[in-house]
């Protein structure tokens, strides 16, 4: 007759699902670091580094220069910096030039990886100090 309270945080099955809150559109080019703590998507260009608590997406026309600190990394597009995230999704099309920091991690056939990968087994956020400090 009643049921067990839902857990009101919902477990994200596909790392893809998880709710997009700015948008860098193709075209756009931006110079300096972006901070948040919500999620980002990047289809534009960005020089400077990425610090944002929950996702970032880049996608396949996006080109980032800079490190990345972020919980879930998803890469169609390339990155040339410094990763430090929980969870690095590298697909077909993606290409990341750089080390990575990572709990888990997953490369599509096709997906490029050029760097030394440190695998932590603690699910802390590991952020990245800002290099504009």
């Amino acid at each position: 007759m009643f049921k067990p309270k839902q857990d009101k945080v919902r477990k994200i099955d596909r790392p893809e699902e998880f709710q997009i809150n700015t948008v860098i559109a193709e075209g756009i080019s931006i110079e300096g670091d972006l901070i948040g703590t919500e999620s980002l998507r990047i289809d534009g260009k960005l020089q400077g580094n990425v610090r944002m608590d929950k996702g970032v997406i880049i996608g396949e026309s996006a080109y980032v220069d800079g490190d990345i600190s972020c919980e879930t990394l998803i890469v169609y597009g390339r990155v040339t910096g410094d990763v430090k995230c929980h969870t690095l999704i590298l697909k077909s099309v993606g290409k990341l030039y750089g080390n990575v920091a990572i709990s888990q991690f997953a490369v599509d056939m096709g997906g490029q990886l050029v760097g030394a990968v440190a695998v932590a087994e603690v699910r802390e956020p590991m952020l990245l100090e800002s290099k504009a400090n």
